[in-house]
């Protein structure tokens, strides 16, 4: 894997206003229902005229913050999801007390660990929507990365991507859908990845799936829904638990503007040798990501960020 350094000029943008979907289950069988977030405008600020060049050689970090850039339109402002020191996970109001300034950050993706070492500025935050951010002039031509601070130890393994066309784990996504009470359920946008979490050579499979009857990315109904699945042998069986999942149940169209779940990265943020799911979250201008601690069938929101254009 080959690091690349970037001159970086610094870009800091401001949010007029963000919500936060309601909260999702992290057990398996319950479900919640989103609510309307109100937008925000980005509006950034005149670049900085810093021509540093950021290297990874700096010492081992004791703390570090987790953002996450996920839109393409805005790959030069990062969310920060909170922060992690040793095996604690630090809420954003917590983690912008542990650092400052101007820093060097490392870019991590589904397929590498450190792909980039960038330049960013000290957290900012939105007067209006109460979220903290980072800038960084990425110049990147894609999106989907998890930053930590250069010198924070992480590790990834493997991914890979299955064909859809299995039927048992097409099976699997009905069957849990039909628990959750969706008649006749459809699956669309399923996706199939397949990775060691706990580094034990036994591999877990993950399954995202969603179907909106309405394309607006505005109305729900009943059977719409959008989840993530994990199976995992468990002894002589195999069990699946739900990630995050909405599923609706109403009668009558609803105007929801629902929450599309994706499998955005498997990484251990944390050093407990166990790989973190990233799941990414996007909604009609919006979206947003969360860290999911796995620890046997429980599954933990460790952090979480959300906002809305």
């Amino acid at each position: 894997m080959k690091n690349v350094y970037f001159p970086l000029f610094v870009c800091v943008v401001i949010l007029s206003a963000c919500g936060a979907p309601s909260s999702v289950s992290t057990m398996e069988g319950m479900t919640s229902t989103p609510e309307p977030v109100s937008s925000l405008t980005f509006t950034p600020l005149p670049a900085s005229t810093s021509s540093f060049i950021p290297t990874a050689t700096a010492e081992p970090a004791e703390f570090s913050p987790v953002l996450y850039g996920g839109k393409l339109f805005d790959t030069t402002s990062f969310l920060l999801l909170g922060g992690v020191s040793a095996d604690v996970w630090l809420a954003p109001e917590t983690s912008v007390t542990r650092f400052s300034g101007e820093a060097t950050y490392a870019l991590h993706n589904m397929e590498y660990a450190d792909k980039y070492f960038l330049w960013g500025r000290a957290p900012e935050l939105s007067p209006t929507c109460k979220t903290y951010f980072v800038g960084i002039d990425a110049g990147l031509e894609e999106a989907g990365f998890v930053a930590t601070l250069e010198g924070w130890k992480v590790a990834k393994r493997d991914v890979t991507e299955l064909s859809v066309d299995n039927p048992i784990y097409q099976q699997s996504v009905e069957d849990w859908l039909v628990e959750e009470g969706v008649a006749n359920p459809v699956v669309e946008d399923l996706r199939i990845l397949r990775v060691d979490i706990e580094g034990d050579g036994v591999d877990e499979v993950f399954l995202s799936a969603h179907h909106f009857a309405d394309e607006s990315g505005h109305m729900t109904e009943a059977g719409d829904y959008s989840i993530i699945l994990m199976r995992k042998v468990a002894g002589s069986d195999v069990a699946t638990l739900g990630i995050v999942n909405d599923v609706y149940r109403s009668s009558e169209p609803e105007m929801t503007f629902p929450v599309t779940y994706s499998l955005a990265n498997f990484i251990d943020l944390n050093q407990d040798g166990n790989l973190e799911v990233v799941v990414e979250m996007d909604r009609w201008e919006g979206f947003g990501a969360a860290i999911y601690q796995i620890n046997g069938r429980e599954v933990i929101e460790t952090l979480k960020a959300f906002c809305a254009s």
